[in-house]
């Protein structure tokens, strides 16, 4: 895809970046219906030439706040819908997609009930390090069977686990050498199908919260 041709956002590593959803680009309503509870995720990727060798690392996530006793996706609305994220500060410089992503469980208790919002934006990074975090496949690492997205909600939901891998820490020593993160993941018969492999590398922005079920 030709970066010179799309809107791309500068930041600086170690900066704040505010994330915003609208469930359509006028802004007038909700986030997401207040029923679609569920987690909040945000991925960095750098600039590959072939959008099936994005490796996506972890710099965000919030699930289920046990001591509010709320979704971030709860959260999410009653914040107008945006969230505060900070780019890793050892990062290397340069264009990364960001892929903000929200997990509906209303449906989750069975397999392929589960729905997604990713949407991503492009960023260039200035500063920071030489850092390359080790990164997944998305789509390809999610599994149906995942704790956190085969999930039958419960009055106390604190055990609830966030998928995909941990967090990224800046300074914490987790690196890659730079090369593409095999997708043959994706060919496993328990992995979410890749149907927005295409549509999330394409996206402009986080604007929308368009639905995206996944079935066997």
């Amino acid at each position: 895809m030709s970066w010179s041709s799309t809107d791309t956002c500068s930041l600086a590593a170690g900066s704040k970046m505010t994330l915003r959803w609208n469930r359509n680009k006028n802004g007038n309503q909700d986030v997401i219906s207040a029923s679609h509870v569920g987690p909040c995720l945000v991925y960095m990727a750098p600039q590959v030439s072939n959008e099936k060798d994005y490796s996506w690392f972890k710099i965000y996530e919030d699930g289920y706040d046990s001591s509010a006793q709320k979704w971030c996706t709860e959260k999410l609305i009653a914040n107008g819908g945006t969230v505060d994220v900070t780019i890793p500060a050892d990062i290397k410089p340069g264009n990364y997609l960001v892929r903000s992503e929200l997990i509906a469980l209303h449906g989750a208790r069975r397999e392929g009930g589960c729905q997604f919002f990713p949407n991503c934006v492009q960023v260039q990074v200035t500063g920071g390090g030489s850092a390359v975090p080790e990164g997944v496949p998305l789509p390809g690492y999610y599994k149906k069977d995942d704790p956190g997205i085969l999930y039958a909600r419960k009055d106390d939901n604190s055990g609830y686990i966030i998928p995909g891998p941990p967090v990224y820490k800046a300074g914490s020593g987790s690196e890659s050498v730079n090369a593409p993160v095999s997708n043959s993941t994706t060919t496993n018969s328990n992995t979410i199908p890749p149907s927005t492999a295409k549509s999330c590398v394409k996206k402009r922005s986080t604007r929308s919260t368009r639905k995206r079920r996944y079935r066997k």
